[in-house]
């Protein structure tokens, strides 16, 4: 889903939108995109550059190939970055951000660490609200705090990583978000990889009694899996009336569960055991 689709700009006149992409910043983030597009593609073309570039041309602005195809026989990259250049400046201020998702989403994988790295710097340089986070731009968290999920959806089991990328597409969702379930999914990406770690099935409740952790955190995690999951809990789909989850705690969920993921792997990785 792209990010105006689940922000919901794209229904909203754009004269009562509160956001925006101040010029210079929409600047420099397509300064970005012209290193890859103009300079990388003279000196390594290749078929994954060629398909990337039509997958920009036909998928995202849904122009004619043929044209595209002309521009490079006559002008080679630099044409084909001149025409693309044409097309992102006239952009919504939201969809500029559609445009970063679909290009880190496509773009050949050699390059994509070097354009989330640029890109998080222009967007954190130029004080914009949002950072880019796997494919996604979400809304701005502090940089340790980035630091710990982006480690946490990176550890080597499956069902922790879907769990973690869940909760955080639920937490990014600005038209419909999810925050009671985007705070299950935080809590079942920790319970999966407890029940990986020791081999055995189980709730976080019971489970996290056997970790080989401080009993202080045993105690807080305990705690935090008592209200996700009690008769009052968000598992259940009820909380106080006169309590709202909202995103700030769907936030401290998932930076916390992603903290502990990554301190529980560490503990594993240096005893060999938990």
């Amino acid at each position: 889903m792209k990010f105006s689709e689940r922000y919901g700009y794209k229904k909203i006149e754009e004269t009562i939108l509160k956001e925006s992409i101040p010029d210079i910043a929409k600047v420099r983030i397509w300064n970005i995109f012209s290193v890859f597009l103009q300079d990388i593609g003279e000196h390594y073309i290749s078929e994954k550059y060629i398909n990337f570039v039509n997958q920009v041309w036909d998928s995202y602005f849904k122009s004619d190939i043929e044209e595209l195809r002309r521009i490079y026989e006559n002008w080679g990259p630099r044409g084909i970055s001149s025409k693309i250049k044409e097309k992102f400046y006239d952009l919504k201020w939201y969809e500029v951000y559609d445009f970063i998702e679909f290009f880190i989403k496509h773009a050949p994988d050699r390059y994509i660490a070097f354009l989330k790295d640029k890109i998080n710097s222009v967007l954190k340089e130029e004080k914009l609200p949002y950072n880019l986070i796997e494919e996604q731009i979400v809304p701005l968290i502090s940089q340790v705090e980035i630091e710990e999920v982006e480690k946490a959806l990176n550890v080597p089991y499956k069902n922790v990583h879907d769990h973690l990328n869940k909760a955080l597409s639920l937490l990014s969702d600005r038209k419909e978000p999810d925050y009671p379930n985007s705070i299950k999914e935080s809590i079942c990406a920790l319970e999966s990889l407890v029940q990986i770690l020791l081999g055995e099935k189980g709730t976080l409740g019971d489970l996290i009694k056997k970790l080989d952790v401080h009993p202080a955190l045993k105690q807080g995690f305990s705690n935090l899996y008592g209200w996700t999951s009690d008769e009052g809990g968000i598992r259940h789909g009820r909380v106080e009336e006169n309590f709202k989850t909202e995103i700030a705690e769907a936030r401290y969920m998932l930076v916390t569960t992603s903290a502990f993921i990554n301190y529980t792997l560490l503990k594993f990785n240096d005893k060999d055991h938990i």
